[in-house]
């Protein structure tokens, strides 16, 4: 889960400097000596495209801090990185194909064209990692007692046991002054570590919660969480 976070706000931060080359030369007219920049806000669609595309990253970031379940984080986060990548790459390319050739200018490329297409091609990568990144499931099967498919005459069946799973609860790591999450192995700090009430393995907040919503056991001890 904090991976995915950590991605996400990289795509919002690219997005976020992408929106920025709008205030940098992106086509440098030449017409009879007189030189004049033209900046990405010079046009109506670049603008629009840009500015769109760079703050959907962002709005994907502060929409999955209301999430739960980690796939909804995966897919929003990925899904809006990917979308507004897709129109930031079309900003730069819409502008050139058929609003500078269509005007007949004559000039060349500015530094801040090529620099919107590369931020916008990279929040378009970040967002396709996302989308590809797996999500790590343990799935818990029951074991049974099976009888075998014949039972010769002296076979007793042995008497039922009933297994009991330790039940455990995920509470706050007080007395933690630093670790390594279980889950993800990132360094934890006191403010968000958190701990199983059973075996004492420690968690991010984040990590854990997404990790019980989908196995409903605690990834050390496999003893069933409850809220």
């Amino acid at each position: 889960m904090s991976r995915l976070f950590k991605l996400g706000a990289g795509a919002a931060v690219v997005g976020a400097v992408h929106i920025l080359t709008l205030l940098l030369g992106w086509y440098v007219e030449v017409d009879e000596g007189r030189v004049l920049t033209l900046t990405g806000y010079s046009f109506f669609e670049s603008f629009l495209f840009s500015t769109v595309g760079g703050l959907i990253a962002g709005l994907g970031l502060l929409i999955a801090y209301t999430l739960k379940k980690v796939y909804h984080v995966k897919n929003v986060l990925g899904g809006l990185a990917t979308v507004g990548g897709s129109l930031a790459i079309a900003s730069p390319l819409y502008t050139y194909v058929f609003r500078i050739n269509a005007l007949g200018l004559k000039g060349y490329p500015d530094i801040g064209m090529f620099i919107a297409i590369f931020t916008s091609l990279i929040q378009f990568t970040v967002g396709l990692i996302i989308l590809l990144t797996p999500i790590k499931q343990e799935v818990v099967l029951p074991t049974e007692f099976e009888l075998p498919p014949t039972l010769p005459e002296t076979y007793t069946v042995p008497p039922a046991t009933t297994r009991r799973r330790e039940v455990a609860r995920i509470i706050q790591a007080e007395d933690v002054e630093e670790g390594i999450c279980t889950i993800c192995y990132y360094p934890l700090s006191r403010e968000d570590a958190v701990k199983c009430s059973a075996c004492g393995a420690l968690f991010h907040r984040d990590c854990i919660d997404a990790w019980v919503s989908i196995n409903h056991i605690c990834p050390g001890c496999k003893a069933y969480v409850y809220e």
